[in-house]
């Protein structure tokens, strides 16, 4: 018995070793966080690293990495906004990974929570799944090309009230 537990416990650590850094549902949370928020819960789990830090159109954009060298590299970007002129700031957010298997998991997810999927195609380089719902337009890229994949979640402006 104790051999078997030791097994579980073996198969289940191995897992969670190269598991995927961050979930969809984390991913939508953090178009609704402000700049500072989003970049402390990116880093305080230690999962994510800040890279660098660039500037466009008057834009902080951060770029954050996943620390663990044995785990495939896995990217988030924050800080690509949009102002209205009533004052409300609508976010961006971009997550990358060299493991296509991360954005299958985040197509279920989508669909999971009752995102609409509005598109699902390809192009010469990428097959794409676009989902939206009343708070958040979603574009999911799977290289055909490459062994890679990104999700970009941005927040829509919301009028049903």
């Amino acid at each position: 018995m104790k051999r078997y537990l030791l097994l579980l416990l073996f198969f289940s650590v191995g897992v969670s070793t190269y598991a995927q850094s961050i979930s969809f549902f984390e991913l939508t949370n953090l178009t609704n966080l402000s700049q500072g928020e989003a970049h402390t819960y990116l880093t305080l789990g230690k999962v994510f690293k800040q890279q660098y830090i660039q500037e466009v159109d008057g834009q902080k954009i951060e770029h954050f990495r996943t620390v663990d060298p044995k785990q495939k590299e896995q990217t988030v970007v924050i800080g690509e906004s949009n102002k209205l002129s009533n004052g409300t700031v609508l976010r961006t957010v971009v997550y990358t990974t060299r493991d296509p298997q991360h954005v299958v998991n985040m197509i279920s997810d989508a669909k999971r929570n009752n995102l609409k999927m509005s598109f699902q195609g390809q192009d010469a380089d990428n097959n794409i799944y676009m989902f939206e719902n009343d708070f958040y337009h979603v574009a999911m890229y799977i290289s055909t090309t490459e062994n890679k994949g990104s999700v970009e979640i941005k927040q829509k402006e919301f009028v049903g009230y």
